[in-house]
């Protein structure tokens, strides 16, 4: 009988204490949240944009973007489509439009620009900026203008040293037709990315020619949410 007592006291003890198991755990649970918290409630701002916008990058795919704030991005722009209808329209050989969510990408083949290994207009490149102009003016943002050659060097004699003379040289050019067609000084900036960042491999003349280009990229500004 004596027992049966010490066992059923046995069994009352490891019944009451299995509470214990579940508390433990449940603290476990709340603390790593409240750290998750904290860990949110301090991240940069800037550096969230940063982060989605190379994602975006990576990927190529818009995405609808919220910050651990109350400003978003939207995810698509009524412009973007708006420029591409007008090209559409209008028959504008060697150029293209890609909204990425954040920012607008503008390509231009310089082939339709510029002499190869130079940076003055051709009678055809200065046309293209009045096209160009009239497809920014009605954006909103800051216009980046990049630059951009391919492998092949300067020729002997050229006056750009290299590609990265070459290339901002030819993105400046690009500025000063867009500040004289009225686009606002303020909005544009412009960077020379020699043959750095290409677009495809420069194994061949026809790659090549698609790495020769200018882009004008439009950063969207971010929206309040009501």
């Amino acid at each position: 009988m004596a027992l049966d007592d010490e066992d059923e006291v046995r069994d009352d003890e490891d019944e009451g204490g299995g509470w214990l198991t579940t508390w433990a755990d449940m603290m476990s649970v709340l603390l790593t949240f409240f750290i998750v918290l904290q860990a949110f409630s301090t991240i940069s701002e800037k550096k969230f944009y940063e982060a989605m916008s190379s994602i975006q990058r990576a990927f190529t795919v818009p995405l609808p973007i919220r910050s651990p704030g109350d400003a978003h991005w939207q995810a698509r722009d009524r412009s973007a489509e708006d420029m591409v209808r007008k090209i559409a329209d209008q028959d504008v050989a060697g150029v293209s439009v890609k909204d990425y969510g954040d920012r607008i990408v503008v390509t231009v083949d310089s082939g339709f620009l510029f002499p190869l290994g130079r940076a003055e207009l051709t009678g055809e490149g200065i046309g293209l900026m009045d096209t160009v102009a009239g497809l920014l003016e009605n954006t909103e943002g800051t216009v980046r203008i990049e630059g951009h050659t391919c492998d092949l060097r300067p020729g002997a004699g050229s006056e750009y040293r290299n590609n990265w003379w070459l290339s901002t040289a030819r993105a400046l050019t690009v500025l000063e037709a867009l500040e004289r067609r009225g686009l606002p000084s303020e909005r544009l900036s412009a960077s020379g990315y020699g043959e750095f960042d290409p677009v495809a491999p420069n194994d061949r003349e026809e790659n090549r020619a698609k790495n020769r280009r200018v882009q004008f990229v439009v950063e969207k500004k971010p929206s309040r949410s009501d």
